[in-house]
């Protein structure tokens, strides 16, 4: 039999077991790491109970407010065995409705009085400018004479009065006319008047 002895070096075999020490030390690391952070969210997780079972313990708490609240606004007042915080936490909502009532109230009352106090300025300031106008002074014979005929009255319109003297200067081709009774014009006579 043959007999092989495999010579190892001795710097092979040092840095062999330096890297197994340290291949040992970063799992030993790991561990230590693991088991602190399971640690702390077991820690985490027992304290977001805890904190949700004291939030399930005031829901009913929060539930009797809200009916109290609801009752004290309705104008029903809280029961005898209400605790006191509970009695002043569900008036408040009333309060606070008495106190916007008065306030709109309050503000109605000032809103008509402006609009008042306007509406009195306004007509002292018209009644001034119309006892200082020289116009309210004036008599009545400077106004235009109204026309006291039809005829008058029908050649004060401007395009009756130019269709009018159009049509005496051009020859008239139509044979209908101006009927003043009626005060109608025939198309005819309007498109000779427009040329």
């Amino acid at each position: 039999m043959v007999t092989t002895v495999l010579a190892v070096n001795p710097v092979i075999e040092t840095l062999g077991q330096i890297g197994g020490i340290i291949i040992c030390l970063f799992l030993l690391i790991f561990v230590i790491v693991a088991v602190v952070f399971n640690l702390a969210m077991a820690f985490g997780l027992s304290w977001v109970r805890e904190k949700t079972e004291l939030i399930k313990l005031l829901r009913p708490n929060v539930e009797s407010v809200n009916r109290t609240t609801a009752s004290a606004i309705q104008g029903v007042p809280p029961a005898e065995q209400t605790p006191t915080p509970m009695k002043a936490i569900a008036t408040v909502p009333l309060r606070v409705k008495q106190a916007d009532k008065k306030v709109e109230q309050v503000s109605d009352r000032v809103a008509n009085a402006a609009i008042e106090f306007r509406a009195r300025t306004v007509q002292v300031q018209t009644v001034a400018r119309l006892l200082t106008s020289r116009s309210f002074w004036q008599r009545e014979e400077s106004k235009p004479p109204v026309p006291s005929t039809q005829e008058e009255m029908e050649l004060k319109s401007p395009g009756l009065r130019m269709l009018m003297d159009r049509r005496s200067a051009e020859p008239s081709t139509a044979t209908s006319s101006y009927d003043p009774e009626t005060h109608t014009i025939t198309s005819s006579q309007l498109r000779n008047g427009s040329r």
